[in-house]
């Protein structure tokens, strides 16, 4: 599992149903999804011969390999599994949860990790750091909590509940995603729009696409072009783009004439569109791909790390993962391997 790219794993414990987004909006998760830090506890994963152990930053094995699965570290802990028994181990490798109650637990955020029963109808509750059920199982899919507050879904319906497992705002969206600097991006009838944390439509759903708040601005399609607008719903930077990501570290990756370049949040072109593809800025860098292949820019646009991977994560703790015919491996900011690829 821990094998593919880490944004083809994202919302892992919500169903895909066959809601008819657009396609850019599929895009843009990924690009801010990509550039979002973890916070871990300064390892990362690695396979070797099979089983899966953790390095620290220097690349030295700290916890070696044994586990089937291992998934990333988040608030100093990550899930594990090692043949039929399942659980959540800390920085020194020792299973301080041992699942019993639910088959599966993700990443920590603020304290709570979402869990999965298992059978043909597998519920999604939350457990604490202590792996007590804080939330028990009741709801079809789940996401992390953010700012206090958790999106659930019952009966294709999106609301929201908080840490206490209480209903904050009754499932009734079409579609919903987590609280980013206070709104919520929701869609009602196709359409793309905003709440508060009340639950009440502070920007009308009215865009054919959009995306989360980030930096105080979200991306926003008006017409057949994207632009951004602010928290009040003013159009910040006109629609003038063919695609435009979510804002990160102060620069925002947008698409003109089938080419990524990026503007600031004055809307001025800071780095221009020449890429194939490119993600936000993590630390410094920023993913780019040139004939299929992955590398990084620094903020002026300068390669720093060529392109040469199969697939690559964004920066965080000064490492990033990539992958080179099947194999996981780990770079520093140089370029250079602290972990070569292993399978």
């Amino acid at each position: 599992m821990n094998d593919e790219p880490k944004s083809s794993r994202l919302n892992f414990l919500v169903p895909r149903f066959s809601f008819l987004l657009s396609l850019c909006l599929c895009v843009s998760v990924v690009i801010s999804s990509m550039a979002q830090k973890k916070e871990g506890a300064g390892l990362f994963p690695v396979r070797q011969d099979g089983k899966w152990g953790y390095i620290n930053k220097a690349g030295e094995l700290v916890i070696k390999p044994q586990f089937d699965d291992a998934w990333d570290f988040s608030e100093g802990l990550a899930y594990v599994k090692i043949g039929n028994r399942r659980g959540v181990i800390d920085h020194t490798g020792k299973m301080v949860v041992d699942l019993q109650q639910v088959d599966f637990a993700g990443r920590f955020s603020e304290g709570l990790a979402p869990v999965q029963t298992g059978g043909l109808n597998p519920r999604r509750g939350f457990i604490d750091k202590a792996g007590k059920l804080v939330i028990a199982p009741q709801f079809d899919a789940v996401e992390n909590f953010e700012n206090g507050l958790a999106l659930v879904m019952v009966d294709r319906k999106y609301g929201f509940i908080d840490k206490s497992g209480r209903t904050i705002i009754k499932p009734q969206f079409d579609k919903a995603y987590a609280f980013h600097e206070g709104l919520a991006l929701v869609i009602i009838n196709f359409k793309h729009g905003f709440i508060d944390k009340k639950g009440k439509v502070v920007i009308p759903a009215e865009y054919q696409n959009a995306y989360h708040f980030s930096e105080g601005l979200a991306n926003v399609k008006i017409g057949q072009k994207y632009g951004y607008i602010g928290k009040n719903g003013k159009v910040t930077i006109p629609p003038r783009f063919d695609f435009t990501g979510s804002f990160s570290e102060g620069l925002a990756p947008i698409i003109m004439d089938n080419k990524y370049g990026y503007v600031d949040k004055s809307g001025k072109t800071i780095i221009e569109p020449q890429f194939e593809w490119t993600g936000g800025f993590s630390e410094g860098l920023a993913l780019i791909t040139d004939k299929r292949k992955y590398g990084y820019i620094d903020r002026t646009g300068k390669v720093v790390i060529a392109p040469q991977f199969d697939s690559a994560l964004s920066f965080s703790e000064g490492v990033a993962k990539v992958y080179l015919k099947g194999k996981i491996g780990y770079i520093d900011k140089s370029g250079n391997f602290i972990w070569k690829p292993t399978k």
